[in-house]
């Protein structure tokens, strides 16, 4: 590629004919099948411009690849070790980012003739969306669409309870407490919110219950107000399964706006058995199941619906005013 040729297909794409843009295109001149790395690039680039950037050369290729300009064949990901040493396929999952070993007829290539070419192994690599990634998503619609349709506390356990309804930003809310802890918070399309509702209007319940749940409506307005502090661990577990008790205190640790991915928290549970259990939380806001990702990109399914998932997404990066 000569100097006219690049300042021509800079010209055509509106960016600026600078000297780094200039030496890192001209860095391939040489047949069109070379595969240069970016140090290769750096390499060749510093000779026309000494001064440039190790930094400069890598967002430049990340630039020109965006545009079309350049192909890029790869990943940023680093290197990744396994203790399975035979020659192997796998697949990437563009979502978790995790490599599977899957069968891709990697061996049946081996066999294939290329003039000129000796062949002694074969490794197909290719990308896409895990099985486990899958799993995950029908989980958590399957647990967000049962909280709607099925009580998840049975009316003599809601007639033992404190509880209270407070409004928020993401519509009112129904909270029930025992007296060791929060053991229910209901959006009003839940299933068990209209019983909550109507215990509420009794005043009824532990004095300890009330405690607490006087605490919870405090943190729940303090968060809605731009506090960033989790709020207190007040939740009485007896409830849930120790599997699921322990999966969700690993999401209730997940820092405000700091989103992690299932597959870093579901432990021994399978990736459908975790979404389901994120999909129907008991005790959103409680336990921040909107900071688990599904690797990195964010599902579409929430326990209180896609625009609540939405606003509390949008307030923990501060888009809320």
């Amino acid at each position: 590629m000569t100097k006219d040729d690049v300042a021509g297909l800079l010209r055509r794409h509106h960016l600026r004919v600078t000297p780094q843009r200039r030496a890192i295109l001209h860095a391939f001149r040489g047949t069109p099948d070379e595969h240069l790395s970016a140090e290769e690039v750096l390499s060749r680039a510093s000779q026309a411009v000494p001064e440039i950037g190790r930094g400069t050369v890598y967002a430049t290729l990340a630039e020109l690849a965006e545009l079309g300009l350049l192909g890029s064949v790869g990943t940023a990901e680093p290197v990744r070790f396994e203790t399975n040493v035979a020659a192997h396929d796998h697949l990437r999952c563009r979502l978790c980012l995790r490599l599977f070993d899957v069968e891709l007829g990697g061996r049946e290539l081996e066999a294939r003739r290329l003039p000129g070419y000796t062949i002694e192994s074969v490794a197909v690599h290719a990308e896409g969306i895990c099985a486990q990634c899958h799993d995950y998503e029908r989980g958590v619609i399957d647990g967000a669409g049962g909280i709607l349709e099925r009580p998840t506390l049975n009316d003599a356990l809601i007639g033992e309870l404190s509880c209270v309804k407070v409004e928020s930003p993401i519509g009112d809310l129904a909270l029930g407490a025992s007296a060791d802890g929060i053991v229910r918070v209901a959006f009003e399309d839940h299933a068990d919110f209209q019983s909550l509702s109507m215990r509420a209007k009794s005043r009824r319940g532990s004095i300890a219950g009330r405690d607490r749940l006087t605490a919870l409506g405090m943190g729940v307005n303090g968060y809605f107000g731009g506090a960033r502090d989790a709020l207190a661990d007040m939740i009485d577990w007896h409830l849930l399964s120790d599997e699921i008790a322990e999966l969700m205190r690993s999401v209730q640790a997940i820092p405000y706006a700091q989103p992690v991915s299932y597959d870093r928290i579901m432990a021994g549970m399978t990736a459908y058995d975790c979404g389901l259990a994120v999909g129907g939380n008991p005790m959103p806001l409680l336990i921040p199941c909107h900071r688990v990702s599904r690797g990195v990109t964010r599902l579409e399914a929430y326990v209180g619906g896609l625009e609540r998932l939405r606003f509390l997404e949008d307030l923990e990066s501060g888009q809320v005013r």
